[in-house]
């Protein structure tokens, strides 16, 4: 089992007293070394200390946010042995320019740098930085082709791709990245063109449940086929496949008490215009007593889940009451 650590940037987990502050501040002129990054980094070295293997970086082009791939790179020289996952959405970076910084990120990062893939879901986000595309079956196919242009780059001395989307011609990263053959892919997606590519040229796929915690048995239904059909997939094309899940945690000293902190987040995070990630997480029903987190994430583990991606409310309160109550249990179990 691997865990992993949403970095605490302002729009991508809901604002706790220390984050709220770094938010406005970031829509400012003025001030010193940026709190947010600060704040990021300080919880990440906290999470590695505790073991956690990997921090999930979300970009968020409309948002004050810090660029994901400069933050990483940033957050590279404050920690040890964390991996570092950087979103990228095609249609907004070029995948050659992709291919470059990432290998210059895993090599100043001695090897922790990986990619999340992010097809996108916002007009208005691409629109303003890229070029957005109505059909999800074209932006899957974008998506492929972004993901070929990065690989081809990574692994050939010439390489070409006269494609629908890119034309690439004599192409090259002289740059190699630590780990071989390049850094690994991580996405998500929830229809069949997406887990198509998923299947043929990604590493690990995040899998998907219900939003709604009260239906944590049918989530782990839809888990149980869905990382059945993209076994099939994968075997098919003689490749193997990890797989993850995005979850909030939140511990009560019983489970009503967790569920009703549940439900006050929900409340506040879909009434509050600042938070963009919405109900993430929720859905993955990581909310109960210690011993219920712990029986639920063995449970998707049983059913090939391998990395854990949480975040807590408060971020670091969470994460310390998280290693207090549930790790020495988890590591027990």
């Amino acid at each position: 089992m691997r865990l992993g650590i949403w970095a605490p940037a302002p729009q991508t987990i809901r604002p706790d007293p220390t984050v709220r502050p770094a938010l406005a501040a970031l829509t400012q002129h003025g001030g010193g070394v940026d709190e947010s990054y600060l704040y990021a980094a300080e919880t990440l070295r906290r999470a590695e200390d505790l073991g956690f293997d990997i921090s999930l970086i979300a970009q968020r082009w409309l948002g004050p946010d810090l660029d994901s791939w400069i933050y990483a790179t940033a957050l590279a020289t404050q920690t040890r042995t964390i991996e570092l996952m950087a979103a990228v959405h095609p249609g907004i970076m070029d995948p050659r320019i992709a291919a470059k910084m990432a290998a210059s990120i895993d090599r100043i990062s001695g090897g922790r740098f990986c990619i999340n893939i992010v097809n996108g879901a916002r007009p208005q986000e691409a629109d303003m930085y890229g070029e957005w595309i109505e059909t999800s079956e074209a932006r899957y196919r974008r998506m492929h082709e972004f993901i070929r242009v990065m690989k081809g780059m990574w692994t050939q001395d010439d390489f070409n791709l006269d494609g629908e989307f890119y034309k690439i011609e004599h192409a090259t990263v002289p740059t190699k990245s630590v780990r071989a053959p390049h850094p690994p892919i991580y996405a998500a997606s929830r229809v069949d063109e997406g887990m198509n590519v998923v299947s043929q040229e990604c590493d690990t796929w995040f899998v998907n449940y219900d939003k709604d915690r009260r239906n944590y048995a049918q989530s782990l239904q839809r888990i149980e086929h869905e990382v059945g059909l993209m076994e099939t997939r994968v075997r098919s094309l003689g490749r193997t496949m990890n797989y993850g899940i995005n979850a909030l945690v939140l511990i009560g000293d019983t489970d009503e008490q967790a569920k009703a902190m549940a439900d006050e987040h929900v409340r506040v995070v879909t009434s509050d215009p600042f938070i963009t990630v919405g109900t993430s997480g929720v859905g993955a029903a990581l909310i109960g007593t210690p011993k219920t987190i712990v029986e639920r994430m063995r449970r998707y583990e049983s059913l090939g889940v391998g990395l854990f991606m949480l975040h807590f409310y408060p971020m670091r309160q969470g994460l310390d009451e998280f290693a207090e109550k549930v790790l020495p249990e988890l590591r027990r179990a």
